[in-house]
């Protein structure tokens, strides 16, 4: 999202500025780490280093602008997610576009917790993203779908579990692993991607 609550939308050149410099900071992020200069990553927007530092004065205002874009991402996936009919499904897919999301994004995000962005939207994550899964949780524990000896607040970690083995393994293998432990019914656990 380009501009914030009380921001006027930016005009159509100055928005396509902004999604160029987001996508290259990125990729550049992902690349070559929090070294990457701010220059580097201009050159990689075909914007002037001026035009950069107007909309993103500093690095920090940057990594927390990349970070809200993969949010904007996550956050139709988790809505659809918390509007499915069924809750094991809905779960079972709103934890699946997080950890793909977390996959897709790993050297985002080890950059971002390298520069101690991530501990400081801690509750932001949690509103956006892991209380509404919460719910969604919660309706599939009253289903009877989901096991009684777990609470919905468990959730963050059971998804930080499966996260663990992002790079080092199939993350999929795992959340179906997880879903198995999770699934109380005699369906199978893991609904299709």
């Amino acid at each position: 999202m380009a501009t914030t609550a009380g921001e006027k939308p930016l005009r159509a050149d100055a928005q396509r500025n902004h999604d160029r410099i987001i996508g290259a900071a990125h990729e550049a992020l992902a690349e070559q780490g929090l070294d990457v200069s701010m220059e580097e990553i201009a050159r990689r927007a075909n914007v002037g280093p001026a035009t950069l530092y107007r909309r993103f004065p500093s690095k920090q205002v940057l990594l927390r602008a990349i970070l809200d874009a993969r949010l904007d991402e996550l956050e139709p996936q988790i809505t659809a997610a918390c509007a499915a009919a069924d809750p094991w499904e809905g779960l079972v897919a709103g934890m699946r576009a997080v950890l793909d999301a977390q996959a897709r994004h790993m050297a985002l995000l080890q950059a971002l917790a390298e520069a101690g962005v991530l501990p400081k939207l801690k509750a932001e994550l949690h509103a956006r993203v892991f209380t509404p899964l919460s719910e969604v949780f919660a309706r599939a524990q009253a289903a009877g779908l989901v096991r009684g000896d777990l609470a919905p607040e468990e959730l963050p970690m059971l998804i930080r579990m499966v996260a663990t083995t992002i790079g080092i393994g199939s993350w999929e293998r795992y959340l179906a692993l997880l879903a198995d432990s999770l699934h109380t019914s005699g369906r199978a656990a893991l609904p299709p991607a």
